[in-house]
């Protein structure tokens, strides 16, 4: 199981999320560490792809001009642009179907490649580089018509395709029917943010990041969430509850954990809601807020604090 826990409220993290995860419920954040001869390849394709475009739009807006009466129109009031009037017919009707449709699909792709010609400009191409994708218009309006009794798994599958190595490595061109979108504005920013000091890079490594109604909760993936594991974890509780005089408390913990999460032959078992269940009951019962406790340890968390390793300018 992936390692889960709440985004201490007051951290840079928090703070970053909330301003540029804003229009969001989901956020997915990776180090895309792809050859850079690839990430530029693909960047050139996609250069040429938006010459084509572009060239293509603007062929269309051109012809416009004069299928829809605008020079016509215009020609009225100065002589220099006198145009035959339009043809007022159905395969105008069709042509403004499809330059609808051109507009309102081209538009977004020019716009977008323009963003990521800015980040190129001012960052080049990283061997590690800070990826964030949100889901797209299509992949929302997709869940949403789920039958409710279907939804969850839905969107459980589509969680577990962004976070699928072979998956989130494809390159993608943007496109409105792709499941997720990435978000370049807010690269740039956490590269701002790593600069100044304030964001370490590996704060974004695979993780899904969730806004719930008390705040924004954390999925990283490739880290375990078995306790054992956590050594370092375990080691900062037990020496909070310890100052608390509750010792006793994490102690009867480790023996809920040894007993239902260790099969007797030492292989790990998956952790289930009936062991936090206990854990949780056996807080409670000794009036320990386990909530605000795992809070408190999250802060001291070197993944959300601020990256001491460089000074803020």
């Amino acid at each position: 199981m992936p390692a889960a826990h709440r985004v201490p409220d007051g951290s840079p993290v928090a703070a970053f999320l909330s301003e540029y995860a804003s229009d969001t419920e989901v956020y997915v954040s990776h180090l895309d560490t792809t050859e850079v001869s690839s990430r530029k390849r693909h960047f050139l394709f996609m250069l040429g792809a938006n010459l084509a475009w572009s060239f293509l739009l603007g062929k269309r807006i051109y012809g416009a001009l004069y299928r829809y009466g605008i020079l016509f129109i215009l020609g009225k009031i100065s002589p220099v642009l006198k145009a035959p009037p339009p043809a007022v017919n159905w395969p105008l009707a069709g042509q403004l179907c499809l330059d609808i449709f051109l507009l309102s699909v081209l538009l977004p792709l020019i716009n977008n490649f323009i963003s990521i010609v800015k980040l190129r400009y001012h960052r080049g191409f990283p061997k590690s580089e800070i990826v964030f994708r949100k889901p797209s218009s299509a992949t929302v309006a997709n869940i949403v018509s789920q039958p409710a009794d279907k939804r969850d798994s839905y969107m459980s599958d589509v969680l577990r395709r962004a976070v699928d190595p072979e998956e989130f490595k494809q390159p993608t061109w943007g496109m409105p029917w792709e499941e997720w979108t990435v978000d370049f504005r807010a690269m740039a920013v956490a590269y701002e943010a790593e600069k100044k000091g304030l964001i370490s890079r590996d704060a974004w490594e695979l993780s899904v990041w969730m806004k719930m109604k008390e705040g924004w909760t954390v999925i990283e993936h490739g880290k375990v969430s078995d306790p054992l594991s956590q050594v370092g974890m375990m080691e900062k509780l037990q020496h909070k509850l310890t100052a608390m005089g509750k010792r006793h408390v994490f102690t009867q913990m480790m023996e809920v954990i040894q007993v239902k999460t260790v099969a007797k032959d030492g292989t790990a078992l998956p952790v289930t809601e009936e062991v936090d269940t206990i854990i949780a009951d056996i807080f409670r019962r000794n009036e320990v807020d386990f909530a605000q406790l795992t809070s408190e340890l999250a802060t001291e968390s070197p993944r959300f604090a601020t990256n001491s390793s460089k000074k803020t300018k």
